[in-house]
């Protein structure tokens, strides 16, 4: 592939020119290269589908979201000149929100013994936390809705409400969940 070289015209273009050729750009240089060729009538692989199906549901999301006063005017706080409140829902759709942490110093196994989570997600917000307690037999302990502490720089509490006399092998799963219904997990073993 041809790189282009001091031609302050041309340096970070990307796209194409005619259907001819497109200009790529890896990292700080420009590079062109003839169209590449598609064929309409090879069929689309399963990983194919996934992704247009991802892109046709964040489409329809922020579509839903753009009618919905409340989560527009959300995503117009996020936007901004370059990207639009449209491309900020459809951006929050395709991401998902991410478990950081789960602090469990203060987990004694004696019922109001706290587990803080750390939750976040890049774009939009986390909507709910949920933590699940299981025995190192796989018993379910307990489950619940954490809550958000500011004061703990937003770290998500859940207090215990059930004894656990066991601790070795006890296994603490927080999920989270975004504005667009994404999740994420993080499990630790005790």
């Amino acid at each position: 592939m041809p790189r282009i070289k001091r031609n302050t015209l041309i340096k970070g273009v990307s796209g194409n020119y005619r259907r001819e050729f497109v200009y790529k750009v890896r990292g700080d240089q420009t590079y062109i290269a003839g169209m590449p060729e598609i064929d309409k009538k090879k069929p689309k692989t399963e990983r194919q589908k996934k992704f247009r199906q991802k892109g046709v549901s964040a489409r329809a999301y922020a579509k839903a979201a753009m009618a919905d006063l409340e989560l527009k005017k959300f995503y117009n706080s996020r936007a901004t000149k370059l990207i639009s409140a449209f491309n900020v829902a459809y951006q929050d759709f395709q991401k998902k929100p991410y478990v950081d942490e789960i602090q469990v110093k203060d987990y004694t196994g004696v019922a109001g013994s706290l587990v803080m989570v750390g939750a976040y997600d890049d774009i939009g917000k986390i909507t709910g936390v949920t933590v699940q307690i299981t025995s190192a037999a796989g018993v379910l302990i307990e489950e619940g809705p954490a809550i958000i502490n500011d004061f703990l720089g937003g770290l998500w509490v859940y207090t215990s409400t059930q004894n656990n006399p066991v601790l070795a092998g006890t296994k603490i799963k927080a999920t989270c969940k975004d504005l667009p219904k994404n999740e994420a997990f993080l499990e630790v073993t005790l």
